[in-house]
């Protein structure tokens, strides 16, 4: 991929994770006005990315979940989440993650997500596959469920559906860790609630260029919009191989 180095924005997010893991297990989470958690760790890893992208790419627009709202209108537009997973983080539970991506037109073009505390590295551009560590991956396209086959869920999950499924769920408490897993192979799929561009743009590319498809539970939602403004991101949205979408929008039923 010309437009960007990828070498160098995998170091940008491996420097991240290093100034979080300084932080991580001696650090004091806020609520914000959503009730989501924010850390100091969250804004000087915003606050360092922002820096860099800034002075490496100048013509580019950058959306941060923290404070990070410039030149949205830009052609290239980076949208990083500086930990996707601060509850996790706060708790001192593993399963968080650095997520920078990269928008084109409005259309999820290259994403890299760090996982500092396994040393993991996804990315993806379009049209270039995507690798864990620099191998390829793939999503799992199973002919059967098992039970050891698993579901990454929101922790939530019960209070919303019921969910018939032979297999297992398991809660990671990141968006972008579950999208990865998908993107593996590891898990079947993964429902995603309440996301925001931020937190997906990164994954969208992964998850696609590893044979995914990111869709709505409900069919009949609407999917208008970009990976900036899509609301519909909002609603409950599955991650997994295409042909695994029918089956599983069968296994979640509302209560």
């Amino acid at each position: 991929m010309s437009i960007i180095d990828i070498d160098e924005v995998r170091g940008w997010a491996e420097a991240a994770g290093r100034l979080a893991l300084q932080h991580f297990n001696h650090v004091a989470g806020h609520r914000k006005a959503d009730r989501s958690y924010v850390t100091e760790a969250d804004v000087a890893i915003e606050r360092q990315l922002v820096a860099q992208i800034s002075a490496r790419y100048p013509d580019h627009g950058i959306l941060g979940e923290e404070q990070a709202k410039t030149n949205l209108d830009r052609e290239f537009v980076w949208a990083v989440d500086p930990i996707d997973g601060t509850a996790s983080f706060v708790a001192g539970l593993g399963s968080w993650c650095i997520s920078i991506g990269l928008v084109r037109n409005g259309q999820p073009y290259f994403g890299l997500i760090h996982m500092p505390t396994l040393g993991d590295t996804y990315h993806a551009a379009v049209g270039e596959g995507a690798f864990l560590n620099g191998q390829p991956i793939h999503v799992s396209q199973p002919d059967a469920w098992e039970g050891e086959t698993w579901l990454a869920t929101p922790a939530t999950l019960h209070r919303s559906f019921e969910l018939d499924f032979p297999g297992k769920t398991r809660v990671l408490g990141s968006t972008a860790a579950q999208m990865c897993y998908v993107a593996r192979g590891s898990a079947l799929a993964a429902l995603l609630v309440n996301a925001y561009p931020w937190d997906v743009a990164a994954g969208l590319v992964i998850v696609q260029e590893a044979g995914g498809a990111v869709v709505p539970l409900d069919p009949a939602t609407p999917t208008g919009g970009t990976a900036l403004d899509g609301g519909w991101l909002h609603q409950p949205v599955l991650v997994a191989a295409p042909d695994q979408i029918a089956p599983l929008r069968q296994a979640f039923r509302r209560r």
